[in-house]
């Protein structure tokens, strides 16, 4: 019984969205742009509802980019970073026994996580609460010896002993 992520295929695809979205946005903003320049310089002497209804959108789209920008974006630039320092940070392999699976999700890293406390058994920690995401489903009891290789506290590989 195994568990791994497949990093460099995650990493593509939060980089791919994370360009989609920003190009995105940058048309976005260059259609507003040039229809409240449309609207404004287009109007003849009658210009104050053009200008209204210029104002109107841009308000609106401010909005939109205060929304977007806090949530859509934000989430997806969490998982970019996250996968984009994996290649120069620390990911130790221990060899833990599972103590709990905890089935209440969480949020770390732009990701939608649940936990598992373990017990390590080769080094001095004790007990440390790992997490693991929820796309690849654990086949793992309480009780189980495995190795597991994480990055970040976020469970990459596990691997049960025999």
């Amino acid at each position: 019984m195994n568990y791994r992520v497949d990093v460099n295929y995650e990493y593509k695809e939060v980089k791919s969205k994370l360009f989609r979205l920003s190009l995105l946005f940058a048309l976005l903003l260059t259609i507003i742009i040039i229809s409240d320049i449309l609207l404004v310089t287009l109007s003849k002497e009658n210009y104050v509802p053009f200008m209204i209804i210029s104002m109107v959108i841009t308000i609106l789209f401010s909005w939109f980019s205060i929304f977007f920008f806090s949530n859509i974006y934000s989430d997806v630039n969490a998982r970019y970073r996250y996968f984009k320092g994996y290649e120069s940070g620390l990911k130790p392999t221990d060899e833990v026994e599972l103590l709990q699976i905890s089935h209440e999700p969480c949020y770390m890293n732009g990701l939608i996580v649940y936990p598992l406390f373990v017990k390590f058994i080769s080094t001095l920690k004790t007990e440390d609460k790992i997490i693991y995401r929820l796309e690849e489903k654990i086949n793992f009891e309480i009780g189980d010896k495995l190795t597991i290789t994480t990055y970040q506290r976020i469970l990459l590989s596990a691997e049960k002993h025999k």
